[in-house]
């Protein structure tokens, strides 16, 4: 069992060559939005299978009732825990976010389990991630989350933004 003993869904994402034609798309075609776009952000304390690393990325968020949509436009062609499983040009699911109050536990939990963190990053006394390697089990990633109040702030108004959406109107501004 990980963590208390459930597991609770709480973000999908997938990874995108063009942040503004994806969103474009989830809106069109999904109808969901809006998206708050997060442009050019440099992941603190970047690990990649255990060795610093650079993660540089857009990102758009979402709410669909209680699931958070992501979608990542990787800024980098190095080998990393985007660009591993989708090489410059393609695209496709790629996690599923987690949230939890002790990463560390999770991870332990997962390992375990056979499965490693490959990528970390984030501020331990903020916002952290740990990406673990599920992939051969599930065809994804699990992300742990650890998130401070800004991050549940922002999830919040998400929820909040899709709420009250006009069904028109791409993206907001946080």
């Amino acid at each position: 069992m990980i963590g208390n003993g459930s597991t609770v869904v709480f973000q999908n994402a997938f990874i995108v060559n063009d942040i503004e034609e994806a969103i474009s798309r989830w809106v069109r075609t999904m109808g969901i939005g809006p998206f708050v776009v997060l442009e050019n952000i440099s992941m603190a304390n970047a690990f990649y299978r255990g060795q610093p690393t650079t993660m540089k990325l857009h990102a758009a968020l979402a709410a669909s009732g209680d699931i958070q949509m992501e979608l990542i436009q990787p800024l980098h062609d190095h080998p990393s825990v985007y660009r591993d499983f989708y090489p410059t040009g393609k695209e496709g699911f790629h996690h599923i976010g987690v949230l939890t109050d002790d990463v560390a536990r999770d991870v332990e939990a997962y390992r375990k389990l056979g499965h490693d963190v490959i990528a970390s990053g984030g501020n331990p006394d903020s916002t952290h991630i740990a990406y673990v390697d599920t992939w051969d089990a599930s065809r994804c990633l699990v992300e742990l989350i650890h998130a401070d109040d800004s991050y549940m702030q922002m999830t919040r108004m998400l929820q909040d933004a899709a709420r009250s959406w006009d069904g028109k109107t791409s993206t907001i501004t946080r």
